[in-house]
């Protein structure tokens, strides 16, 4: 039978929380795992200064017939002006709460992983229903001289092997 593998958002110190499967993150001024624009609204994130880290990672909800495994993430190579999105991993559960002062896990800059480019982000193999990939953790940088609304949505593909 084929897998189903969903994305979860890890929230809290010690990775206290982990929200249901996710279709989409929110970057935002809070760590919470909601996405909506409402959320958005509520919790903007001020010219100058970073989003709260956003953990995630992937979760096995049907076995495969034996493992799955290779689990990569990467986009179109851009973001919108004036901003840097970053993009990190951490082996195991959350040790710290998710800051938003400058992140030492998201450090890679996220442009740099597209097609042809990958970020490997769990590599080792997953079998059974309720195992979990690493966390891939994500934070968004805005400089003080990006004008106020919505940033652009950013696409972010991935991908996994399954034998």
């Amino acid at each position: 039978m084929a897998a189903t593998v969903t994305i979860r958002v890890t929230t809290g110190s010690g990775g206290s929380a982990q929200s249901a499967a996710v279709t989409g993150i929110d970057l935002i001024s809070v760590d919470n795992p909601d996405n909506s624009a409402a959320n958005r609204a509520a919790n903007p994130i001020t010219a100058g200064a970073s989003s709260f880290e956003k953990w995630i990672r992937a979760r096995v909800d049907v076995a495969p017939d034996n493992q799955v495994n290779n689990f990569q993430l990467w986009g179109d190579g851009a973001v919108q002006a004036n901003t840097t999105l970053f993009l990190g991993k951490s082996a195991g559960s959350v040790l710290t709460a998710p800051v938003n002062s400058d992140s030492t896990v998201a450090i890679n800059d996220w442009t740099t992983y597209v097609t042809g480019t990958r970020f490997a982000w769990h590599a080792t193999n997953m079998t059974g229903v309720g195992s979990v990939s690493d966390h891939s953790v994500f934070q968004l940088d805005i400089d003080g001289t990006a004008t106020a609304g919505n940033w652009t949505q950013e696409t972010l593909n991935w991908s996994f092997d399954e034998s």
